[in-house]
């Protein structure tokens, strides 16, 4: 009753790019349930380590896993942006009562002036355990007298477990995300985590900078329009100061969103009540051609009682995707899919949407959109950090 996580070892010389591949057992042992009927992970060392990577001493106690309701602890993986990277990121890849795909995302990693690219690999939940097995794919970056294992570490989607969604689950595994520089003694270069973040857009844009916006009459309106008067403001404001921060998308001031009352409005805001302790939003986009918006519905479903912060945060999430953005899988982000406790408490535009925005409307330096290609996935760049933009 065990499952072995494998990671596959890939050396490389930056300098011929000729890739000599390998492949190393690394030796977890996911054991099916411990005493108390909860799962565990034990580590069994492989013999013999490769000379890339010497493991610390590590005991079978460093490695188990306790999910009692939740998955209340993910145990030393927690803590591997400051431990051992590699071995606590695979000895602590679990799923608990959950079926879905861990997903290694094609990155980049930049040592000094150079940027060499990181591989991609994914891996499945086995249904019946319940255990995740996670290919990682490693590469040798040798640059000069420098040589870095770059890690590129895995996410979780989706996370639900009977269900229910598992916030504090998704949470864990995304605060393990990222790229850890490690020398080739298996020691970490630096105890900064370098995570990829990424965001997926509608796959169209404006032809104009001037986005009007319209809430339709309704009973619920009159409660919720200031929620999303503050809204529009919030978006106006983090654009110029986006904008007035990094200089190359400076253009970014020029978009402007208007609320209006005219029925030729380019986003209709519409509220509805579902008589059900729930809430969420809809946008719905039509084309005039392949890549630019005619117009776009935002429906806003609110159940009994909300509060104004909640119908704003849902409403500041529907005008993202008013501006073309899609979702990202960053739980903090605003533009994450589903809204949880934790994201009422840090809602806010991020650098991730703003950059979104911005290569969304990428046409307007040259003053058309046409012939213009909005990108389907964009990824901030590592020259712009991610965080909230608070507005002026």
């Amino acid at each position: 009753g065990s499952l072995v996580v494998q990671m596959q070892a890939e050396a490389a010389s930056v300098k011929n790019n000729t890739p000599t591949p390998t492949t190393t057992n690394y030796g977890f042992s996911l054991v099916k349930q411990n005493s108390k009927g909860y799962p565990e992970a034990r580590f069994e060392r492989p013999t013999p380590l490769p000379p890339i990577f010497q493991p610390p001493e590590l005991s079978e106690a460093d490695f188990n896993i306790t999910a009692a309701g939740e998955a209340k602890n993910i145990s030393r993986g927690a803590k591997a942006s400051t431990t051992d990277a590699a071995l606590s990121l695979a000895g602590s890849i679990y799923s608990w009562r959950n079926q879905g795909v861990l997903v290694v995302e094609e990155g980049q990693l930049t040592v000094g002036d150079k940027t060499y690219s990181v591989e991609s690999g994914r891996g499945v939940f086995n249904t019946k355990t319940k255990y995740g097995l996670l290919i990682i794919q490693i590469r040798v970056v040798d640059e000069g007298s420098k040589q870095y294992l770059a890690l590129l570490q895995g996410r979780v989607e989706p996370t639900e477990s009977e269900g229910v969604y598992n916030v504090s689950f998704k949470a864990q595994m995304v605060r393990l995300a990222g790229i850890y520089l490690l020398k080739l003694d298996g020691t970490l270069e630096t105890t900064t985590t370098l995570r990829t973040y990424s965001i997926s857009t509608l796959g169209g844009t404006w032809d104009h900078t001037t986005i009007t916006i319209k809430v339709e009459e309704s009973p619920l309106a009159a409660n919720y329009t200031d929620a999303v008067i503050k809204a529009i403001r919030t978006w106006n404001d983090t654009l110029r100061v986006f904008a007035s921060q990094y200089s190359d998308y400076s253009y970014l001031s020029n978009i402007v969103l208007k609320l209006t009352d005219s029925d030729d409005a380019n986003v209709k805001i519409r509220f509805t009540d579902e008589g059900k302790f729930r809430i969420g939003g809809e946008t719905q986009t039509s084309f005039k051609e392949s890549n630019i918006f005619k117009n776009i519905t935002v429906t806003v479903r609110v159940g009994s009682r909300y509060t104004e912060n909640v119908v704003y945060a849902v409403t500041l999430h529907e005008l993202g995707h008013a501006l073309g953005l899609g979702h990202t899988d960053i739980p903090e982000d605003l533009m994450y899919p589903v809204l949880t406790s934790w994201g009422l408490r840090s809602v806010g535009i991020s650098t991730l949407d703003l950059y979104g925005v911005a290569q969304i409307f990428g046409w307007l330096p040259n003053g058309t959109p046409d012939g213009f290609n909005v990108p389907r996935v964009v990824t901030l760049p590592v020259s712009i950090p991610y965080e909230v933009v608070e507005g002026s």
